[in-house]
């Protein structure tokens, strides 16, 4: 039996057991996926974990740290320009790695119908997360900004942020700001003055997630649920050699997970 799993920390709250169980049962594959609960990663533990599992997602704390502990000629192209990874593959003694969060985010937002192009796009965050959705609008010509409360190259202050609240069109949070055990804090954003916000998206997901609230309804509003199904659809892929569509399977999966959850 083959198994997969989801590496990080702490890992509270996770719907990719439900997503990447019913999509091997779909695809008739006998295998198993689970929770890999680590508070910290180093070349030990990696290598065990690799030794063990046929693949695996990498979710927060370690996208970008990952990289300190892989080898560069297995690394995909697109993690390399990135500097993140979510997808790990090990075959015949093999260990490759992958980012499916870009592509997973450009499929989702062909299933909301709505086209990046030209369109003033604030991102919330710096991290891995961030940086393969950066990846991902840069490819379809979003003029995406990342904003980050450490003042790394690149990014801008939240500061800034609010003095061009009029020109955002796009607002996308890939911190943890509204997750649990974050509900209680909050971000340092006028909401009020964003006056021609047309999407809010937070790739946080699950019922106590609080940031999507903040924002009037008569703004369209997605949390990641979405962006999650359509990356692991990818990685499954990738793990199976699989040749699945988001087309095909999406509301399939979003109608398990409904079913799970009510």
């Amino acid at each position: 039996m083959n198994k997969y799993g989801i590496l990080g920390w702490p890992l509270e709250r996770s719907y990719s057991p439900i997503i990447h169980t019913f999509l091997l049962k779909h695809a008739s594959i006998e295998g198993k996926y689970e929770l890999i609960r680590m508070n910290e990663i180093n070349n030990k533990n990696i290598d065990q974990i690799n030794k063990s599992y046929s693949g695996y997602n990498i979710t927060i704390p370690y996208k970008e740290k990952i990289l300190e502990v892989c080898e560069e000629a297995h690394l995909d192209v697109h993690v390399k320009k990135i500097g993140s990874v979510n997808t790990v593959k090990n075959k015949d003694g093999v260990t490759s790695f992958y980012n499916t969060d870009y592509l997973g985010f450009l499929n989702f937002l062909e299933i909301i119908n709505f086209n990046p192009e030209g369109r003033k796009i604030m991102i919330l965050g710096s991290g891995g997360s961030s940086k393969s959705i950066n990846y991902a609008l840069n490819l379809v010509k979003g003029e995406a900004t990342i904003i980050s409360r450490t003042n790394k190259e690149e990014t801008i202050s939240y500061q800034d942020l609010n003095e061009r609240a009029n020109e955002v069109e796009v607002i996308i949070n890939t911190t943890p700001i509204g997750m649990p055990p974050y509900e209680n804090e909050t971000l340092d954003i006028n909401v009020e003055n964003f006056n021609n916000l047309e999407l809010v998206m937070n790739i946080g997901y699950g019922p106590n997630n609080n940031f999507l609230t903040l924002f009037n309804d008569n703004i369209q509003k997605f949390d990641g649920l979405g962006m999650l199904i359509c990356q692991a659809i990818e990685s499954f892929n990738i793990w199976t050699s699989s040749e699945l569509t988001v087309t095909s399977i999406y509301d399939e999966v979003f109608k398990e997970l409904e079913k799970q959850h009510d």
